[in-house]
Parts: C-alpha cells; sequence; structure tokens
C-alpha cells in the first residue's frame, strides 16, 4: 500500500467535500476540536440534546463521541446519535477519555462497541487496553502506562481491533493503528503534544474528518494520526526560543490547516510501515 498516494487523494476530497462532522465531544476541548475540523476542511456541530441528535447525526458525514466528560443524558445521547449513525452507514470514532479510571465510563464504551456501533477506536495505550481487558484500574484520564515494550503497544490494538471487529488506533509517543489483520506503525508528533490539553481529541477529531471521505476505515485511522503527527512536528518548527505549550497550540492549529491545503508538506518516514 503505498499510503502518501491515498492519503493525498483523500486530503484533497476532504477539502473538496467539506463534510459535517457531529460530535457529542466534551467541554473541556469542544472549542478546540471545532477550530481543528474547520482547520482540516470539514464542518463541526456539536449537539448533545437527546431530543435532537438523532435528526443532527442523520445529516452529518461522520460522528465523533469523546467520553471526556460524560453524563447520564450524555450517554442517552450517544447511545441514540450511534444507532441513527449505524442505520445510515455514517461512520462512529469513539474516543474513550478515562476508561481505565471509571467503570461507568469503561461499561458504557464496551456496550457502544459490543452493539457495534463504532467503527473506530482512537485512544491511548492504558484507555485501549482497559477496553481489551474489561478492567478499570487507574486514576486520571491521563495515559499511565509510561513507554511500553516494543510490540506491546501494536498487539493490544491488534487484539482489541479483532476483538470489537472494528479499527484501534493507539496513538502515542509510536502510533499503532490495526484493523485487526493489517496494521499500520506511526513514528509522527511532538513531545510538546503531551504539554495541551486536547490533543488525543483533537486527533479523533480528524480521524472522524477523514473517515467521512473514505470507506477504509483503517486508511482514515492513519490519515488522521498523521496530520496530526506531522502538523505537530512543523509546529515545534516554528516555535522561538521564548515560546511554550500556549504558542505550539496556536501553531498546531495553523499547521493543520497548512498540511492539509499543502499535502506536499508532509514527507512519510522509512520506520512508518504497513503490515
Amino acid at each position: 500500500m503505498e499510503l502518501t498516494n491515498v492519503f493525498g487523494e483523500l486530503v484533497e476530497k476532504l477539502r473538496q467535500k467539506k463534510p459535517v462532522i457531529h460530535e457529542i465531544t466534551n467541554y473541556v476541548t469542544a472549542e478546540s476540536c471545532a477550530d481543528v475540523a474547520l482547520a482540516a476542511g470539514a464542518s463541526p456541530v456539536m449537539a448533545d440534546e437527546p431530543e435532537e441528535v438523532e435528526e443532527i447525526t442523520a445529516g452529518a458525514d461522520a460522528l465523533v463521541l469523546n467520553l471526556g466528560t460524560i453524563s447520564f443524558n450524555k450517554q442517552i445521547a450517544m447511545e441514540r446519535a450511534a444507532a441513527a449513525a449505524k442505520k445510515k452507514g455514517i461512520p462512529v470514532v469513539l474516543d474513550p477519555v478515562g476508561v481505565m479510571a471509571s467503570t461507568m465510563r469503561l461499561n458504557f464504551a464496551l456496550q457502544l462497541l459490543n452493539k457495534g456501533y463504532i467503527d473506530i477506536v482512537r485512544g491511548n495505550y492504558s484507555e485501549c487496553n482497559a477496553l481489551l481487558t474489561g478492567s478499570a484500574a487507574g486514576h486520571g484520564v491521563d495515559n499511565l502506562e509510561g513507554e511500553t515494550e516494543e510490540g506491546v503497544a501494536l498487539k493490544v490494538a491488534k487484539d482489541a481491533a479483532k476483538k470489537f471487529n472494528c479499527v484501534f488506533a493507539l496513538t502515542g509517543a509510536i502510533d499503532n493503528i490495526s484493523n485487526g489483520k493489517q496494521a499500520v506503525v506511526l513514528n509522527n508528533g511532538h513531545p510538546l503534544l503531551q504539554d495541551i490539553t486536547g490533543s488525543g481529541c483533537m486527533t479523533s477529531t480528524l480521524v472522524a474528518c477523514c473517515a467521512a471521505v473514505t470507506k477504509d476505515m483503517m486508511v482514515a485511522a492513519a490519515l488522521g494520526v498523521v496530520i496530526m503527527g506531522q502538523s505537530a512536528e512543523l509546529a515545534a518548527n516554528f516555535l522561538e526560543k521564548k515560546d511554550g505549550p500556549g504558542m505550539f497550540k496556536v501553531r498546531l492549529l495553523d499547521c493543520i490547516y497548512h498540511i492539509t491545503t499543502k499535502w506536499n508538506l508532509v514527507k512519510m518516514k522509512p520506520e512508518e510501515k504497513v503490515s
């Protein structure tokens, strides 16, 4: 698979189609996710009232379910939206924020997965491993595992994808994406992504933008992750010595725009591979 050529075609399609992305997301990162969708060429809509989500979802091209600030009403809204998306063949991206720290979050995420509503899961190692094992044994919502041994994260992505029959995009210092049969390993990004709020949520948004313009969910997940990683590297290059995470986040939004309007800026690395 020649990823660069496939990705280039999809980025162009994304800009031309301007897909509508319905996000039932969290109040901590909602604005950042909306900005990212716009920068990538999509049109975000954020609606979480249970009485209207089915109608909103029916008019969208992709759906994001983000568990970051989950509530009883949001669970109702998410399940209704997911069912509506399933009925119309609209791709659904799950961001399982904090499922390793809360039994309620974990059980709800597993409920969505077991009902076959989810096409792509985009999470960190701790979150994806909790979904795979069915065990919530952490605290906080950030990845607490540190560096895992080589191949461990990839195995989690493959096993979880196979178990739930969907694509798992396990992001971190090394990104591992699998549909249970094939896998893509990517080495993109910058350490400053760990120092801003919402880098994972924004990546899930980009994955949804890509899922809206292709039927290949693994390619969509990989492209969304690549756009974020390459944008982060470009943003870091623009920083001056006096700059820190605040300016990095501002630059990141600019660079998502530049990466998706000038795809020739992207250079796939030798260590990035498909198996």
